[in-house]
C-alpha cells in the first residue's frame, strides 16, 4: 500500500457493474411476474450474487484509489466517497417518499419488503429513510419498524462500514514513518478481518440476527477486491496465499449469507465463481479502445442510481395495477433505466467537478 504517484489505468468494470445492478433490478421486479413463473427465480437469488460481486469491485476501486489519488489524504477520500454515494440515495429517497405516500393515500401501496404500520409519512419512518445508510443505524432502531423506503438500502450501510475501516486505516497508515511499520499495520488489519470472520463462521450466526452481522460476513466480499490489488502490484507467494484464503472466504461467507439450505446453492456457486474471475480478468485488462471505453464509462454511471432507484419504479407499477407478467416486469425494467439516467444528469453532473477536485485528476 505505499503511495504511487502514477494515476491508475482505465479498469473496465462499467458494463460489468451495470449487469450486475441489472441482476438487482431483475431479482426484485420478479414480484411483478405472475407467481407461477417466479418461485424458482425468486429462489436462485441472483440479486444476492451481484451484490457480492459489487463489494469485490468495490475493494478493488477502493484499494486502488486509496494508493493513489488519495495517497496520504484519508479526509479527501472520504469525502468524495459521500458525494458519491449520499446525494443520489437522497434523491431516490425523495421520490419514493413521494410516489409511496400517494400511493398509500389512494390505498394502493405495496411494500417491497417488510410491512408498514401506520402512514409513511410518520417523521420517524421518514427519518429511518434518511439515517439507515449510516453502518449501525437499522430502520428498526430509528423507527421501530422494519419498513424501509429504499430495502436494499442495508448494503450503502456495508459500503459505508468498509469506507470507514479504509479511512482509518489509511489515516494510520500515513502517521507510521517507516516501510516496515505501514506494512505491520495493513497486515494487523487484514489479520483482524480474518479473525472477525472466521468468529463469525465459528458460531454460525445467520443475518435474521440482525443486519449488522452483515458487515462482519461480507468482510470476504471487499477483502477479494483488496487482495486482488495488493496482489497486482506485489505478485508473490504472500499475495497468492491471500487470495486463495479470501476466495474461500466468499465462498464460506455465500453459503452462511441466507443461502444455506437453498436447494439451488449447487446453481448459485458456479455463477459466483464466474463473476468473482471476470473481476479478476478484469483488473488486469489493458487499455480499451477509446469507443468502447465511452460505452464502458456510461454503462458504469447507470449502474448506482439504477441500483438506488429502481424500487420506487417497482412499488408504483405493482400499487397501480394488479397485472403481473411479463409485460409489467419488462416495463419496470425500462422505466427503472430512464430513471436512473434521469438521477445522473440531475444528482451525479453537477457534482463531477468537486469531486474531481478533490480526487486531483478528472477520470
Amino acid at each position: 500500500m505505499m503511495p504511487d504517484p502514477a494515476p491508475p489505468q482505465y479498469r473496465p468494470f462499467g458494463a460489468l457493474r451495470f449487469g450486475l445492478a441489472m441482476m438487482v433490478v431483475l431479482q426484485h421486479g420478479l414480484l411483478l411476474l405472475a407467481p407461477s413463473g417466479r418461485d424458482f427465480l425468486y429462489a436462485l437469488e441472483m440479486g444476492a450474487i451481484a451484490v457480492t460481486a459489487f463489494f469485490a469491485v468495490s475493494g478493488f476501486i477502493v484499494a486502488e484509489a486509496s494508493a493513489t489519488f488519495y495517497a496520504g489524504r484519508p479526509g479527501a477520500f472520504l469525502t468524495n466517497r459521500v458525494l458519491r454515494v449520499v446525494p443520489p440515495y437522497l434523491a431516490a429517497w425523495a421520490v419514493t417518499v413521494a410516489v409511496d405516500c400517494a400511493l398509500y393515500a389512494s390505498g394502493r401501496l405495496v411494500p417491497l419488503d417488510a410491512p408498514l404500520r401506520g402512514a409513511p409519512w410518520q417523521p420517524a419512518v421518514l427519518l429511518a429513510g434518511v439515517l439507515e445508510i449510516v453502518p449501525g443505524l437499522t430502520a428498526h432502531r430509528v423507527s421501530g419498524q422494519d419498513f424501509s423506503f429504499i430495502p436494499f438500502a442495508w448494503t450503502l450501510r456495508v459500503e459505508f462500514a468498509f469506507y470507514l475501516a479504509a479511512c482509518a486505516t489509511s489515516w494510520l497508515m500515513r502517521r507510521q514513518g517507516s516501510r516496515l511499520r505501514r506494512q505491520t499495520l495493513l497486515v494487523g488489519v487484514l489479520g483482524a478481518a480474518y479473525l472477525a470472520f472466521i468468529a463469525f463462521a465459528w458460531t454460525h450466526w445467520a443475518p435474521s440476527q440482525g443486519r449488522n452481522a452483515l458487515q462482519v460476513i461480507c468482510i470476504p466480499f471487499f477483502a477479494f477486491g483488496l487482495c486482488l490489488f495488493l496482489s497486482g502490484r506485489c505478485w508473490d507467494g504472500a499475495g497468492l496465499l491471500h487470495l486463495l484464503l479470501v476466495s474461500s472466504g466468499v465462498l464460506v461467507g455465500f453459503t452462511f449469507w441466507g443461502q444455506r439450505g437453498h436447494p439451488v446453492l449447487a446453481w448459485q456457486v458456479p455463477c459466483l465463481c464466474a463473476l468473482f474471475a471476470a473481476i479478476a480478468v478484469l483488473s488486469r485488462a489493458g487499455p480499451l479502445p477509446l469507443p468502447l471505453r465511452a460505452w464502458d464509462r456510461r454503462l458504469g454511471e447507470l449502474s448506482y442510481p439504477l441500483y438506488v432507484s429502481h424500487g420506487v419504479v417497482l412499488s408504483l407499477l405493482a400499487g397501480i395495477s394488479a397485472r403481473r407478467g411479463a409485460v409489467p416486469y419488462a416495463t419496470a425494467a425500462v422505466l427503472a433505466l430512464a430513471l436512473a439516467a434521469a438521477l445522473h444528469v440531475a444528482v451525479e453532473q453537477p457534482l463531477r467537478s468537486v469531486r474531481a477536485r478533490l480526487r486531483g485528476a478528472r477520470l
